[in-house]
């Protein structure tokens, strides 16, 4: 909470003061540090007259304030108030802490804190203070105080840009501070110096004298002793007139980049690494592959791109390259345009593992290609991807074979790192800064992004030319740099732009499943397309916490995800989401540069949990990513509606197969029925016939036996060797061997051997028959 009452009161909440209780606070904070009678705030509202209700109007005054400010706001102390306020959070003292300081840097001739200081303290000012409280005397009492110190301030102000030089540039200041209050015998000194030292002594002369008549007139008085003395020494064209104490020729332009890697442009301003360079310069030799390797902020890319190229370079010609998805594009229209270069770089190596099998393997590729054909090349590679890295196609051992690991920046170096940029860009460092900053730093194996970006934000908070302890410590120091950068930011977007933030940066960082975070580069232009994205885009990137590289955009270190805490939140919540968002910008960049092929459509599992995420978290996405899913999912709508006709006709196809199949089924089984029946009915009829024979023959045999007993038996026999099981055939021949006169002898033994013998079934008994035949002649 920040009140402010130098103009309208504004108590910097959402919370509305009425007119009473904002005459109630501002009287409270006139009277900061000691105790107000209700009276006394009676007398503030109401004048000498206020109502007879007047207690109990103060008294919920008080309780509103304190509804608004917080109970602390108030305090009561008996029957008495006083302000619990914290007087840093009020403007007014804080004007005047700042004009303090203000003047003590001048008595120290540290003119460029002085102007910082007395300018932050005059831009503090927004009108006439306790405006609220015009015809409360101690209000107005302790107005005209602060308006003194305001106006003397003013000049001091111009006293301490004149000391820095800004002779020129003072003059039309000194004139508007001359109108504006003409009876201030300083404000006419400052104008006739300042034109003094512009080299226009004419003017300055006739100031004097405009001063002299103006005061003659308006007082009955003459110029004091330091017009006087200003107007001889003039005269006299004295040269101490000229002299200027300081004058610091400060670069505007900060010379640390923050999280940004430094590039070839930077080496003036790149320190520390000195023997890191050398050895490279020494290790960097045509058809040698360099992988420089360091863990996550120890400063690989700068050593390359500021240290070694800056030297390597001259004469030669150097491609870079970003290991991403344009990278083996990009090397390969160099590499036919211009042939094989002496020096290629792969920055980021540790983004090949990203790719696609396909793209990856291209890229190593070319780079083994231009390795034969007698390049030199350097990678830069973070540490935990080294051992993936030496098992990449064509360039695994090399890149083991070539291991530059980078240690931590020494003390000496980070000393270095702090100091010398400081002082090429004109700045001064305030005693203790340094060594701050060094013991906060501790593990400067990974922690010089951070170092550079608390360096950013204290020179932003700079004194003039002075980076300040005050300024480090009010930006967060190391630890809290960048998390106070991007919370600050984060905190001053909408709903709107706070949702887009959120969206942006999970697209920008991707959490492996190791637990680090890498970064991932994201085209520019889809992202830019929307209103609300492209406003915080270039918040981002104005607060160094984003980088654009032509048509891509990245998170400028790895080193945000760790040091905010929300970031870290939101990857940590919803890493589900955060790897969805990246699958479908991938593939939405894949399938648009592709030329919007079906085959690169999202498709199975991968299209269905993007659909879902979709539906149920409702992500920010760009309309290229909106129009992938929409035209895989109607893709795979046509694929099914495809696969259900499809269906359908193999289905009416088999049902109609099915009708014929046991069509045909039903005659066979008719033609099978029909076949048993014929096959019954003939072996019915074969039965009968052969009953009918079996029949006949005994029955004749039988009819025969009284008159030609020699027939009967061999019908008999005939009968019995034909169905020899059949009961009626054996009762038969038995009964005509048996009958008289028919049997000629019982032979017991089994023999059957006897040519008119026969066995009789189941038995060891043979019967014969044999009749006498009457013999007959043949025919001579």
């Amino acid at each position: 909470m920040a009140i402010r009452v130098l103009g309208p009161l504004d108590t910097g909440t959402e919370q509305t003061l009425s007119p009473r209780e904002r005459v109630v606070l501002a009287a409270l904070i006139v009277r900061a540090g000691r105790t107000v009678a209700p009276g006394d705030l009676a007398q503030a509202c109401w004048g000498e007259d206020p109502p007879r209700t007047w207690p109990q109007q103060v008294k919920t005054c008080v309780a509103r304030i304190r509804a608004g400010l917080g109970s602390a706001a108030i305090v009561t102390r008996g029957s008495e108030y006083s302000l619990g306020i914290d007087p840093a959070t009020i403007d007014a003292f804080e004007f005047e802490r700042l004009v303090s300081s203000a003047r003590q840097h001048a008595l120290h001739d540290e003119h460029d804190r002085a102007v910082d200081a007395y300018r932050r303290a005059l831009e503090l000012w927004r009108g006439e203070p306790y405006a609220e409280l015009a015809d409360w005397e101690p209000a107005a009492v302790e107005a005209e105080r602060l308006i003194e110190i305001r106006d003397s301030a003013q000049e001091e102000l111009l006293e301490a840009r004149l000391a820095e030089g800004e002779h020129r540039a003072v003059i039309a200041d000194a004139e508007r501070l001359v109108r504006a209050a003409p009876l201030r015998e300083d404000r006419w000194a400052i104008l006739a110096i300042a034109n003094y030292r512009a080299g226009r002594q004419a003017e300055a002369l006739a100031t004097v004298r405009a001063a002299r008549v103006r005061l003659a007139e308006e007082l009955g008085i003459d110029i004091g002793p330091r017009l006087g003395e200003l107007e001889s020494s003039m005269l006299q064209q004295d040269p101490a007139l000229m002299l200027v104490k300081t004058r610091h020729r400060v670069s505007d332009t900060c010379p640390y980049r923050g999280l940004a890697a430094y590039s070839i442009v930077d080496a003036d301003e790149f320190f520390g690494r000195e023997g890191d360079i050398d050895t490279l310069l020494q290790r960097v030799r045509p058809g040698t592959l360099t992988a420089v390797v360091g863990a996550s902020g120890s400063g690989k890319s700068s050593l390359v791109f500021a240290g070694l190229l800056p030297h390597a370079s001259e004469g030669r010609r150097v491609a870079v390259v970003t290991a991403g998805r344009e990278a083996a594009a990009h090397l390969r229209a160099r590499i036919e345009q211009r042939g094989a270069d002496d020096i290629v770089v792969v920055d980021q190596s540790e983004a090949l593992f990203q790719l696609p099998e396909q793209e990856r393997e291209e890229l190593c590729t070319l780079v083994a290609g231009v390795l034969a054909a007698g390049s030199a090349v350097v990678l830069t590679l973070r540490s935990d991807f080294l051992d993936r890295a030496t098992g990449l196609p064509h360039i695994g051992t090399l890149i083991g074979r070539g291991v530059y690991a980078i240690g931590p920046l020494s003390l000496a170096g980070l000393r270095e790192a702090i100091e010398y940029p400081a002082t090429r860009a004109g700045l001064r460092l305030e005693p203790g800064l340094v060594e701050l900053v060094v013991r906060d730093a501790d593990d400067r194996r990974s922690t010089l992004p951070h170092v550079s970006h608390a360096l950013v934000e204290t020179w932003i908070r700079r004194e003039g030319a002075t980076l300040t302890v005050a300024g480090y410590e009010a930006s967060g120091g190391i630890v809290g740099a960048i998390a106070q950068s991007a919370e600050s930011l984060y905190r001053s977007l909408d709903d709107e732009d706070a949702g887009a933030c959120r969206s942006l940066m999970l697209r920008l960082v991707h959490r492996g499943v190791d637990g680090a975070s890498v970064r991932r580069t994201a085209q520019l232009a889809p992202l830019v397309a929307d209103p609300a994205r492209r406003r915080v885009l270039d918040r981002l990137v104005t607060a160094r916490l984003l980088a654009t590289d032509g048509d891509e955009v990245s998170v400028a270190h790895e080193a945000v995800a760790t040091a905010w805490p929300r970031l870290d939140g939101w990857l940590e919540e919803d890493a589900e989401g955060a790897r969805l968002v990246a699958t479908v910008a991938t593939a939405a960049e894949l399938w648009s540069g592709a030329g919007r092929r079906d085959e690169d459509l999202l498709r199975g599992a991968r299209l269905h949990a993007a659909l879902d995420w979709r539906d149920e978290a409702q992500p920010d996405l760009t309309a290229v990513e909106r129009e992938l899913l929409d035209a895989s999912a109607e893709r795979e709508q046509d694929e099914v509606r495809e696969l259900g006709e499809r269906a359908a006709r193999e289905k009416r196809s088999n049902r109609r197969l099915r009708w014929a199949v046991g069509g045909a089924g039903v005659l066979l089984v008719a033609a099978i029925v029909g076949g048993s029946l014929a096959a019954i009915r003939g072996g019915e009829a074969q039965v009968a016939a052969e009953n009918a024979s079996v029949e006949a023959l005994v029955a004749t045999s039988l009819s025969l036996l009284d008159q030609d007993r020699e027939a009967a038996a061999l019908l008999a026999a005939e009968a019995y060797r034909r169905w020899p099981e059949d009961p009626r055939t054996r009762s038969a021949l038995w009964g005509v061997m048996t009958n008289s006169g028919g049997v000629v002898a019982v032979h017991h033994g089994g023999d059957a051997s006897v040519p008119w013998l026969d066995v009789v079934p189941g038995t060891d008994t043979a019967v014969g028959c044999r009749w006498r035949r009457p013999i007959r002649q043949r025919p001579s």
